[in-house]
């Protein structure tokens, strides 16, 4: 009993020697040594006598002192929005309302707000973007790229904005919403007169000669194209059952199921790259030598009618559509 007793008093006395020593250590040495490892060391702070990692402030054995700055700005929205428009509304009331203009949401509604000369109506539902610039409607053969180009922005803006994980060549899904931030779409139709006028000079080029039209044509009344362009009147002489700018129908047409070449043929549309839209006209005659005589407007001007005699090598072809 005696000896336990002994042994007893001398495992105390050893603990209590050793709590005594913890005490009388310098506590910043163990912290010091954690701290060397860097700021990427919270164990150490949180251990130590705390500090700064990132946005928060550590105090002793885990306590937040200053917890991370919140935002004071909301964020930004990616998604665009079908609003349905209310009895009285107008288009600066929605531009206004949501921090757009007025030309960004006729562009992402372009089939029916083309005309300065529209308004939206009750009931309608229109596609509003986040920001600045333009909602789009994919087709079959929109890539990043193709609608960078469209739109004049850059491809990366696209992929960014609407975090698509694919390159700029890469195929969208058809029906998909996009986003193109900063973009701008075709120019829209402002009609001030109904009458069609031609062009009446004469003119010829490196590779090809202009004159007055001296056919006709009639209006077709599902026209959904900009009137004055090149697209609003090869479609009154061959109607298509795609949109998109000029340069995009040969894509489209292929896509359709339409032929497609190189070579003219009577009642063909003549695509090409004379802007930065492209071009479209309509193929009226072709001659032996191997050029061809096409019809079309805003060529030589907005909203005028001019006849075209083309040599081969004459004009920057992407094709022709049968």
């Amino acid at each position: 009993m005696a000896v336990s007793r002994y042994v007893t008093h001398a495992v105390v006395l050893v603990l209590a020697l050793a709590l005594s020593g913890y005490a009388s250590l310098d506590r910043n040495i163990p912290a010091a040594l954690s701290l060397r490892l860097g700021a990427v060391n919270a164990e150490g702070l949180v251990m130590g006598e705390g500090g700064q990692v990132g946005g928060v402030q550590l105090g002793r054995l885990n306590t937040i002192v200053k917890p991370i700055a919140v935002p004071s700005d909301a964020p930004v929205s990616h998604t665009p929005l079908t609003y349905e428009v209310k009895d009285g509304e107008t288009l600066k009331d929605l531009a206004a309302r949501y921090k757009v203009s007025v030309d960004d949401i006729r562009w992402s509604n372009f089939a029916a707000l083309k005309s300065t000369s529209k308004d939206v109506t009750v009931g309608q539902k229109v596609l509003i973007p986040p920001v600045d610039g333009v909602v789009v409607v994919t087709g079959p053969n929109d890539t990043p790229s193709s609608l960078a180009k469209a739109y004049r922005v850059t491809s990366d803006a696209i992929l960014d904005f609407n975090y698509l994980r694919t390159t700029e060549s890469d195929l969208i899904p058809t029906g998909r919403l996009i986003v193109i931030p900063g973009g701008r779409g075709p120019d829209f139709e402002r009609l001030t007169s109904g009458v069609r006028s031609t062009y009446v000079g004469t003119y010829t080029g490196p590779g090809y000669s202009v004159g007055p039209f001296t056919g006709s044509y009639s209006v077709n009344p599902s026209n959904r194209f900009p009137y004055g362009y090149c697209t609003w009147y090869v479609y009154n002489r061959k109607p298509v059952p795609w949109n998109g700018n000029a340069w995009q129908w040969y894509g489209n047409a292929q896509a359709a199921g339409w032929g497609t070449g190189q070579t003219p043929r009577v009642g063909s549309i003549m695509v090409t790259w004379e802007s930065g839209f492209g071009h479209v006209a309509y193929v009226e005659q072709v001659y032996s030598d191997g050029s061809w005589t096409v019809s079309e407007m805003n060529f030589r001007g907005f909203g005028l009618v001019d006849m075209r005699t083309i040599k081969p090598g004459g004009v920057p072809l992407i094709g022709f559509i049968y």
